[in-house]
């Protein structure tokens, strides 16, 4: 090869060179998108709730006793005082209720094992009035769940952020009963009116299921829950002094609904 052709070709090459450098450019790969943590529902949570309730309080083994001054009749016209049976008896009783409540979830696979408690201020009453008989005494009751607790134990089925569960433990409530007898009838009283109010703290079992929906998978969660109450029984005494008293046994349960704010730690 000639020298002329020699430069001819070295001139080429150096022309062409950065092009071919540009064609050869090195791009990095993109760096992978990692993927999302799965949701966990693992943790301590604290929240608000508020609801209504409705149910039912039950009176057995009613009784009254009474040297005559409850029935409108003179003191010592029973001697010794005289106890008078009453009918059983049930009244049904509804109202708002309001609480928070605190719990921790641990969840394994899908499924979520918990414990929750909480305290509810409740306003679930009712009050009757009715005559003992076409002649008196005139009768009128009062019957209240002022406030109630739960201590409960939670299993549930985890879908992402959506938790569906049952749950079941003790309940706790505070029942007021109030009553208060004349002798006679409306318009016709034969003697001075007697009240008095009695409360009591109440031991039963609570059970109910819900769900929970985690807010766009934050700390914030949802919850609509259901739960049977039922408080066992306790007596209720009212004694009035001077040998007259009035004794009755009641039984209180109640069904809530109830939807609730957390947040989970």
């Amino acid at each position: 090869m000639t020298a002329s052709k020699l430069a001819l070709l070295a001139t080429t090459l150096l022309v062409a060179s950065p092009a071919l450098a540009a064609d050869l450019t090195y791009e990095p790969a993109a760096a992978p998108v990692a993927a999302a943590a799965p949701f966990s529902w693992t943790g301590f949570y604290i929240g608000l709730n508020a609801g209504y309730g409705w149910g039912d309080i039950d009176t057995t083994e009613n009784s009254m006793t009474t040297t005559g001054r409850l029935v409108g009749i003179g003191q010592g016209t029973f001697n010794p005082a005289q106890t008078f049976p009453g009918a059983d008896s049930s009244s049904s009783v509804d109202g708002i209720l309001g609480g928070a409540q605190i719990g921790y979830n641990y969840q394994v696979d899908s499924w979520v094992f918990g414990a929750e408690a909480d305290y509810q201020a409740a306003d679930l009453k009712t009050s009757s009035s009715f005559l003992g008989s076409v002649q008196g005494p005139y009768y009128q009751t009062s019957a209240e769940l002022q406030s109630f607790g739960t201590l409960r134990a939670r299993v549930g089925y985890a879908i992402d952020n959506v938790l569906i569960y049952g749950t079941g433990g003790l309940a706790v409530g505070q029942a007021k009963a109030g009553l208060s007898v004349q002798g006679g009838v409306p318009g016709a009283f034969t003697g001075p009116e007697f009240s008095q109010s009695n409360s009591k703290t109440m031991v039963g079992y609570a059970i109910g299921a819900g769900a929970e929906w985690a807010i766009a998978h934050s700390n914030w969660s949802v919850k609509a829950e259901y739960l049977y109450t039922d408080f066992g029984s306790k007596t209720f005494d009212f004694d009035f002094g001077a040998g007259d008293k009035a004794s009755s046994r009641g039984d209180v349960s109640a069904s809530i609904v109830r939807a609730g704010l957390n947040y989970r730690f």
